[in-house]
């Protein structure tokens, strides 16, 4: 053999050498269980994953495991811990009549009774309906309610649509067993505190209402000129905090927020009315993921959402969302993955609006509005979960 010859088969030796090394490279890291929670996205570069790693990475070593780091390692542990489920409706009751409107509803925990109580815009009141009754009761008139929620078995929380300061969210208090009764005894406007938001009564119009595992109420605001689309109160608006940006990069645009939830683990998920999503945001308000545009493929087709509108978890993790566009009611699981549709889509006919879960995650409320938002008719579910 030459030496020009040894020397060609010396280097294809080294180029087969470290293809070699290579392969076994990535073998080996693709048999390697993740360090952190793979999230849906639809785009690749996301963005707060770039600024959450940058973050991390710029803190010395023996700081890294920061506070914020372990609330998004017992995330990441209870995700990981899910198991989905498929569930399926039974129809308890229906309610025609009774509302003029039902654009949101909350189930009061922590009785014995089954208590719903409906937000009727157009007709002004809150009413409750007690132990699968089709007949409902106002306990609060002369408002004009949009989204509600409970903080415990006697307290609400609501929005009531005001001319003049844009909205107010307000604190009602029930005052006897059967929910018949009750009094505002809070209320407050966008101007509790600053969180680096234009706290502006001209770009101020909330619209949907939740309250977090740790009693922090979270509030969203639909005007189309305002910077920020979600506030965050603590307590009785002892300060308040804005996240979800109106304009930025990416994923992070909010278009229109619509209704609001939190789930077990302390996530905050908005229905996006234009951006046709559900945008997820951690603990600590930023923003995660979000899901429902879908893609090509029939399995992506049905994941798509069109103009949703309400929004609700469950104990085990489903996330379940008022499809308004199709006409639909869509189940997801707790990582964006779409399991099923607990009511099919329709051609024609009445729109999806309002949505809610019991504590027990035994009920599902429905309503369904026409195209002047007028309620169809309210529906209670007997919600089996397998």
């Amino acid at each position: 053999m030459t030496l020009d010859q040894e020397w060609l088969s010396g280097q294809w030796n080294i180029i087969y050498g470290n293809a070699i090394h290579l392969w076994l490279k990535l073998t080996r890291r693709r048999e390697e269980p993740f360090s952190k929670m793979e999230w849906p996205r639809t785009r690749s570069n996301d963005y707060s994953t770039q600024i959450r790693s940058r973050n991390r990475l710029s803190l010395p070593h023996n700081s890294r495991l920061s506070t914020f780091d372990r609330v998004d390692k017992l995330t990441e542990m209870s995700m990981s811990n899910y198991l989905g489920c498929r569930a399926k409706l039974k129809k308890r009751v229906k309610v025609k009549g009774q509302l003029a409107s039902a654009n949101d509803m909350t189930f009061l925990p922590g009785t014995d009774h089954s208590r719903l109580i409906a937000s009727d815009h157009k007709g002004g009141r809150l009413v409750v309906f007690q132990d699968d009754r089709r007949t409902g009761k106002e306990i609060l008139g002369g408002v004009r309610p949009y989204g509600v929620a409970s903080i415990d078995s006697r307290t609400l929380v609501f929005v009531d649509e005001n001319l003049a300061t844009g909205g107010l969210i307000k604190r009602f208090s029930i005052e006897d067993e059967f929910g018949s009764t009750g009094r505002v005894v809070s209320q407050w406007d966008n101007n509790a505190g600053s969180g680096g938001g234009s706290n502006n009564a001209d770009t101020w119009r909330p619209r949907g209402v939740t309250v977090t595992k740790s009693g922090q109420i979270v509030v969203t605001n639909v005007h189309p000129e305002a910077q920020e689309r979600l506030y965050m109160f603590s307590g009785d608006a002892g300060g308040s905090t804005s996240f979800g940006r109106a304009n930025g990069p990416g994923d992070l645009v909010f278009r229109c927020p619509n209704y609001v939830t939190a789930d077990e683990i302390g996530r905050v998920l908005a229905t996006d009315a234009e951006g046709n999503c559900v945008k997820v945001f951690d603990p600590r308000s930023r923003y995660v993921s979000e899901f429902g545009q879908g893609g090509g493929g029939q399995k992506d087709k049905d994941a798509r959402l069109t103009r949703p509108a309400g929004i609700a978890c469950d104990q085990r993790g489903n996330v379940i969302v008022a499809d308004s566009g199709n006409r639909r009611l869509a189940m997801f699981s707790q990582d964006g993955r779409f399991i099923q549709d607990l009511r099919p889509p329709q051609k024609m006919g009445l729109h999806t609006a309002g949505v809610a879960v019991n504590p027990s995650a035994d009920r599902l409320s429905l309503s369904v509005h026409d195209t002047g938002g007028n309620l169809g008719k309210l529906l209670i579910y007997d919600y089996i979960c397998a």
